[in-house]
């Protein structure tokens, strides 16, 4: 018996009819699985494409990030998947997806796009240009094309080529504005100042409030010595942005050139006052960056001193004072700030944010509800009128607002957050923890998300739920006293 076996071993066993049909069988379950993955992944597919057309990137890329889990070779996901982490500003990851969507077969005109306008953000020129060269043979007629390879091609370098670019784009739409000016510039640099200018003309006639296009056509006419024309559109340009120092600057050059010795020596002024605080600001930025509160206090109260109508560095001086937690000083500042420019919304949602500190629910309330009186859509004031109302148990009027921030936003992480704690005040634990699921889905990292999701699945009995939830919160801020806490009474008998 055994040498019977032996030798048909050797011209190859057959496998029992029993192991067959189960192997057949688990095969069968196997490509079924696969297919409902697939089907399932198409489906998030869609949902998360609905969510970035309705605005909700975060919440998209959740959802097509659990597609891909389920179908990873499903082009149009990572396709989608590149959309969203561009739209976030996240170029890298975008033009990973891109490139995993055209391994997969993805070949369409839009990927060769959306692929070249993140490598340009990435200052990847060559490659951004080579993806669109490629869009180009798809879709050769597509003047926007025409237009993005010009840009890339000026950041290269290359602007005899650029030019070309920017000609066939004004040819095949003569209303693409942003072509009319590149041909502007590229025209004054080669020496053509004639043809500059009216190409600079081209781009105001299609968009007046287009500074830049006014400054460089102003530019070109004072080289062609016509400086009333260049004085005039420079008047434009700073009626338009008053705050705009290269105007200043050609300015007092085509002032001097008229011999309007007072219009010179107004205008060098005016460009010396914008630089210096221009100079302050963004000082006063970096230290804020960096948590330098002081230093960044100091430096923008410069620029301030210097220009005091820099509005800019008035309401970032307020938010820096907000967020070095000195409340009070925020709330001198923005109060200023509204006196002298009460059409400003930005200073009464800081203004909101600085009574909200100091524990004035109703006045803060005043603040947001003027923010909402120019804009009906701030979401900020939304959130920030319900926090107000949270503050003063009025959870209904709390759940109105966030609910109507998230309508406006769906990705409002705020709105979820607030929204659950008022269900949790209400005893409404399943949606309680179902909205601050949702902020975390838009923000994993949110340190008072997860502390209050652990308090309240605690509560509910959930224990390893609530432990985990607890123990991030501690992972992001080991400093969370309270999280300690609630995870310490759960570790204890």
């Amino acid at each position: 018996m055994l040498l019977a076996c032996v030798l048909v071993t050797a011209v190859g066993c057959e496998q029992h009819p029993q192991a067959e049909s189960d192997l057949a069988s688990e095969r069968g379950a196997q490509s079924t699985r696969t297919q409902e993955n697939h089907r399932q992944g198409v489906i998030l597919n869609n949902r998360g494409a609905l969510f970035l057309k309705q605005g909700s990137p975060r919440r998209a890329l959740n959802t097509l990030t659990q597609a891909v889990e389920l179908a990873p070779d499903l082009p149009d996901a990572h396709f989608n998947i590149g959309l969203v982490q561009a739209r976030l500003g996240r170029h890298d990851e975008a033009v990973a997806a891109f490139a995993r969507a055209a391994e997969l077969g993805f070949d369409q005109v839009d990927l060769y796009v959306a692929q070249g306008l993140s490598l340009r953000a990435q200052n990847r020129y060559a490659q951004a240009a080579a993806a669109f060269d490629r869009a180009l043979q798809t879709a050769p007629l597509r003047a926007d094309l025409h237009l993005h390879r010009g840009e890339v091609l000026r950041a290269m370098g290359s602007l005899d080529s650029a030019l070309s670019s920017f000609d066939t784009a004004v040819r095949l739409d003569a209303s693409l504005g942003a072509a009319h000016r590149y041909r502007g510039e590229l025209l004054a640099a080669s020496g053509d100042q004639h043809e500059a200018a009216l190409a600079y003309e081209r781009a105001v006639r299609i968009d007046p409030a287009d500074g830049t296009a006014l400054v460089g056509q102003a530019e070109a006419l004072r080289r062609l010595e016509r400086f009333d024309a260049a004085t005039a559109a420079l008047q434009q340009a700073l009626s338009q942005s008053p705050r705009n120092s290269r105007a200043y600057y050609i300015l007092a050059s085509v002032a001097e050139a008229a011999g309007d010795e007072h219009l010179a020596a107004s205008a060098r002024q005016n460009f010396q006052r914008l630089t210096e605080a221009r100079r302050h600001f963004d000082q006063g930025q970096v230290y804020a960056r960096r948590g330098q509160f002081d230093e960044a206090d100091d430096e923008l109260s410069r620029a301030i001193e210097v220009d005091p109508g820099f509005t800019d560095a008035w309401l970032r001086l307020g938010a820096l004072r907000l967020e070095d937690d000195h409340p009070q000083a925020a709330l001198e500042t923005l109060l200023q700030v509204a006196a002298l420019w009460p059409e400003y919304p930005e200073v009464y949602n800081l203004t909101g944010e600085a009574w909200l500190q100091l524990g004035e629910h109703d006045k803060a309330l005043a603040a947001f509800a003027a923010t909402l009186a120019q804009d009906p859509s701030s979401v900020a004031a939304h959130i920030g009128s319900g926090r107000a109302h949270f503050a003063e148990a009025r959870f209904s009027a709390a759940q109105k607002e966030f609910r109507q921030a998230l309508d406006l936003d769906p990705d409002a992480r705020e709105g979820y957050y607030f929204l659950g704690l008022v269900y949790a005040q209400q005893g409404r634990t399943r949606e309680a923890v179902a909205s601050i699921e949702q902020c975390l889905a838009v923000n994993p990292d949110h340190v008072e998300a997860h502390y209050h999701l652990g308090r309240i699945l605690a509560d509910t009995g959930d224990l390893p739920a609530a432990r985990e939830h607890l123990i991030r919160a501690l992972a992001l801020n080991p400093d969370h006293t309270r999280a300690a806490q609630r995870l310490a009474a759960l570790e204890t008998p």
